[in-house]
């Protein structure tokens, strides 16, 4: 295979660069498809994302097996090594496979209908010994030691995606932007539905099904698919940023006034309050005024937090247990009749941006806020499900309404469905950054639970 080096270099993007912790987390709460292509340029940027997809492979019960070309087999062990994987263990084993690409792709000739049936050999092995199925990683570069055509490997990765979703197998083909030049690399974006580029999984909108893929005789109509589709998402990125725009202007007036017009309300109900002619009712009154003032005004700084912090802040392994501390002292802090108490987050290493602080002590402020009580009293907890989750549970006395419940599982607010305040929904949207989860588990009459789950990296 003789396609040369690339022409150009591909666009770089202009949004936050996505880090390895941030592609580790994506490959695990994703539902991946079968076929999947990474796209580098560094052999540092092609270890890192290896590394990633067969950790989570790993850790999530599959076999995993690297087709190595141009890295050694040392190279691939001391990424793993870096990454707190017991190598030799897991190839003593049989988790972990090291093998040479030419050894499995071209040992008798290229042959694609013996390759799949290798592959689905394999995965099937995978399953009777008791693994959830089989990943692999395989160098692509193998395919200049051929004097088959790029075309002609192509049709192998066709029909190998015709053949995926009937087996238990996750393949990611791996392409050097530096060998493989932009027309290899278009071809070879039809025929991976989710690719890896920049630390980022990614859909493919120039994705062709197998059976249109092999149908399709005319280049011309696949370069018209692809001229189609990037004018559409062009047109598609233009309308969001344009609505962006409009909305950060809307939120950021929003925000100024509220914030500005009822402080100055707080501020002259608190001067009328200090009249000691008014009845003990009046007082009463404005109290209730006063606070729910104050309510609207830690909403409005919430919404500013909000705008400028989340979905921004890079993800990486931190310490849960200080992170967690700092979230019970600012809380305590904060509310000095609350008792809280936590347990279990003694060595426990999680995926999470630096504002996992900021969800924590707001779950915690919920929890206390909502008990009719002189002295609330929440417990928080931490558990290790399996070996790459961490679970956070606050538990509290009181009830989390119904509504507030479904907003957030179903992720937007109507008019006859919202909440009542934007705490829960910082939680939720912190959390989800560092591709957690959070959700309501059922629990005891009268008795909140709110659990927290993240991405746990081995210590």
């Amino acid at each position: 295979m003789t396609e040369g080096r690339p022409e150009s270099p591909l666009a770089t993007e202009t949004t936050r660069q996505a880090t390895t912790a941030d592609l580790r987390a994506e490959l695990g709460s994703q539902k991946l498809p079968r076929h999947l292509a990474l796209f580098y340029r560094s052999n540092e940027s092609q270890l890192a994302a290896t590394t990633a997809f067969l950790v989570e492979g790993l850790q999530s019960g599959h076999r995993c097996i690297y087709l190595l070309d141009v890295n050694t087999a040392a190279e691939i062990k001391t990424a793993l090594r870096r990454a707190n994987i017991d190598v030799e263990g897991r190839i003593d084993a049989g988790d972990l496979v090291i093998r040479d690409a030419e050894n499995i792709y071209l040992e008798s000739g290229f042959d694609p209908a013996e390759m799949i049936t290798t592959l689905e050999d394999e995965a099937d092995a995978s399953v009777a010994d008791g693994y959830d199925g089989l990943w692999v990683a395989g160098e692509n570069s193998w395919c200049f030691h051929t004097d088959q055509s790029f075309d002609h490997i192509l049709d192998f990765e066709a029909d190998f995606d015709a053949a995926c979703p009937d087996l238990p197998v996750t393949a990611l083909c791996q392409y050097d932007l530096e060998r493989f030049n932009e027309t290899s690399v278009a071809k070879a974006l039809r025929t991976h539905e989710q690719i890896i580029y920049h630390n980022q999984l990614c859909t493919n909108p120039f994705y062709i099904p197998p059976e249109d893929y092999r149908s399709s005789g005319s280049p011309e109509l696949n370069a018209q698919l692809m001229l189609e589709q990037a004018y559409s998402l062009t047109n598609a990125r233009r309308d969001i940023d344009e609505r962006e725009q409009r909305l950060g202007i809307v939120n950021r007036v929003l925000r100024h006034n509220i914030r500005n017009d009822l402080n100055l309300v707080k501020g002259m109900l608190e001067l009328l309050d200090e009249t000691e002619s008014l009845s003990a009712e009046s007082h009463q009154r404005l109290a209730i005024a006063i606070e729910h003032a104050e309510s609207v005004v830690e909403m409005a700084e919430k919404a500013r937090y909000i705008q400028q912090t989340t979905g921004d802040t890079a993800v990486e392994p931190q310490d849960l247990g200080p992170v967690l501390r700092t979230a019970v002292e600012g809380a305590t802090d904060e509310y000095s009749s609350a008792a809280v108490e936590f347990s279990g987050a003694k060595g426990v290493r999680v995926l999470a941006g630096e504002d996992l602080a900021v969800a924590l002590r707001e779950a915690i402020e919920n929890g206390v806020i909502h008990q009719e009580r002189d002295s609330p009293h929440v417990v928080v907890s931490v558990s290790t499900p399996s070996e790459d989750t961490a679970r956070i549970e606050i538990r509290n006395a009181g009830v989390i309404p119904d509504s507030e419940r479904y907003t957030l599982e179903k992720g937007e607010e109507t008019p006859l469905e919202h909440s009542s305040g934007l705490g829960l929904w910082l939680i939720k949207w912190i959390v989800e950054n560092a591709h957690g989860s959070i959700n309501f588990p059922d629990s005891n009459a009268g008795e909140t639970c709110l659990q927290i789950e993240l991405y746990r990296v081995p210590s």
